[in-house]
């Protein structure tokens, strides 16, 4: 299956509100590169995870959709120039910049700007562009527009890495460009930035399908298989809390701290039942996964399908966790060496040199309990799916799971606050069934269940009770900040065949 091409925007479900911000772009490129011609287009969108987070990097299943918010690249090709040039329609936010490519592109983390973030799919598209034999990459000018909430929680930057890495690809004479080659090159982009992604937030802004959301598997591959929801007047409202946090700038002591965490309890639990030998050291960071722990107990048994399986597994594993990481309170650096049978050095060498992160205890128990706990209830989610046929009692399930898994993303991974909580509370009492924190956490974005007749009153309340009290100087310009999404359709490149005229 190959990244789709089209001539005009009829992929999107309402084309004629996205042609003013094509036209802006092309407007935005003219004033930046008089005299040159766009290409074509690279578009990829972002996403919401509608259950399932923090637990990717862990190679459990999550459920996704992309959603109709994107971010779109005016390309132009230039095969005797030596320079890649990036602008952007919000040029006062990110100025343009210069990336030459008569040397071997590097990124200094020490000073953050946009750039970085394309150099990462840069750097991707050229092995991948390599492999393909292509040994030099071609001039670029391209001028972007994204409409993704920065530091929403709804995978801005995925969507921008991917939207850059597909133009790149494509700039190069590769037109036909499998799913699965981006996806699997692009997983890895953020980690040039320090930011260690799972895949979900790819996979997700690769694979969208219009009007059906997705369940990602990781294991014993990575698939993402589209469905829909059994009940048609099911909608996700998602609303920013305008909190922001930024993966980069937040990484050391929320997501990289949790891979790191996940990544100790992994190893502890394989010492603690004998299953070194057996667990493989697949995560990110080198260490064992939880995934990896599970397939070890219980011998690989588990092909991702079955879920009353998985369920079972995992139900067991939830166990397991509350008998052997039995420090609730949080484990030191000592702790976990004796634990482990390991030196302080050979501790920090393993676990801490691979990204900065500051703790003052590891949550060991909490990490991996959530882990077990949130997969499990993607899986109770899929049973739903395939067993609940009332109406009410659907919803009423899913919106259950969904509680369940903030309140766990609360306490146990510790990736919502307070305000955050208040926002699903507020919402539960306005229309939604279910309510939680979506993406990484730590601000950012909810989604919540409802229904088509439900939604007006949910947005009002949200307004009423959180926007208003918290922003009152945006009352009526909340558009930004409220999404009511379909599911949208994934990574695509649009030609630049007179759409616009």
């Amino acid at each position: 299956m190959s990244v789709p091409a089209f001539n005009d925007l009829s992929f999107y479900s309402d084309p004629h509100s996205n042609e003013p911000r094509y036209q802006e772009v092309a407007s935005t490129f003219e004033k930046s590169f008089p005299g040159s011609l766009i290409t074509f287009f690279a578009r990829s969108p972002g996403r919401v995870n509608l259950i399932g987070d923090h637990i990717d990097y862990n190679f459990f299943p999550v459920l996704p959709m992309a959603i109709s918010n994107d971010v779109i690249a005016a390309v132009s090709v230039d095969g005797s120039s030596n320079e890649i040039v990036i602008t952007n329609t919000a040029g006062a936010d990110f100025p343009r910049e210069v990336i030459p490519l008569t040397s071997k592109v590097t990124i200094d983390q020490e000073h953050h700007s946009w750039a970085n973030y394309f150099k990462c799919a840069l750097i991707v598209a050229e092995k991948y562009l390599k492999e393909k034999g292509v040994t030099k990459l071609k001039g670029m000018k391209l001028t972007f527009n994204g409409n993704v909430p920065t530091g929403g929680g709804l995978s801005s930057s995925a969507a921008f890495c991917v939207a850059s890495t597909l133009a790149v690809i494509r700039a190069n004479g590769i037109e036909d460009i499998p799913k699965a080659d981006l996806t699997k090159i692009t997983i890895v982009s953020e980690h040039y930035v320090g930011v260690n992604t799972g895949g979900m937030d790819q996979c997700a802004s690769i694979y969208g399908e219009l009007d059906h959301a997705l369940l990602i598997e990781f294991r014993p591959q990575l698939t993402a298989k589209p469905f829909k929801f059994p009940i048609d007047d099911l909608i996700f409202v998602i609303t920013n809390s305008l909190q922001v946090s930024n993966k980069h700038e937040t990484a050391p002591i929320h997501y990289n701290l949790r891979v790191v965490e996940m990544g100790i309890a992994a190893d502890l639990l394989s010492k603690k039942l004998g299953l070194l030998a057996k667990v493989p050291r697949d995560s990110n960071i080198g260490t064992a996964s939880l995934r990896g722990v599970m397939d070890g107990r219980f011998g690989n048994t588990w092909d991702g399908h079955d879920y009353e399986v998985g369920i079972s597994q995992l139900t067991a594993m939830i166990d397991v966790v509350e008998q052997e990481l039995n420090n609730q309170q949080g484990y030191s650096i000592e702790e976990c060496c004796q634990e482990l049978g390991i030196t302080c050095e050979k501790f920090g060498a393993r676990y801490l040199s691979r990204f900065p992160v500051h703790f003052e205890t590891l949550k060991l128990y909490q990490r991996a309990k959530h882990v077990y706990k949130e997969s499990l209830r993607v899986l109770e989610t899929l049973k739903a799916i395939a067993t609940i046929h009332n109406r009410e009692e659907f919803l009423m399930e899913f919106g259950k799971l969904m509680n369940e898994s903030q309140q766990d993303l609360d306490e146990l991974n510790e990736s919502s606050n307070e305000k955050l909580n208040s926002i699903c509370q507020i919402a539960l009492q306005n229309g939604s069934y279910g309510s939680r924190v979506t993406g990484a956490g730590w601000g950012g974005s909810i989604v919540h269940l409802t229904t088509v007749d439900k939604a007006e009153q949910l947005v009002e309340g949200l307004t009423r009770e959180y926007y208003n009290v918290e922003f009152p100087d945006l009352v009526g310009s909340l558009d930004d900040a409220i999404i009511n999404s379909k599911p949208s359709i994934g990574s695509c490149i649009v030609s630049n065949s007179g759409f616009l005229q």
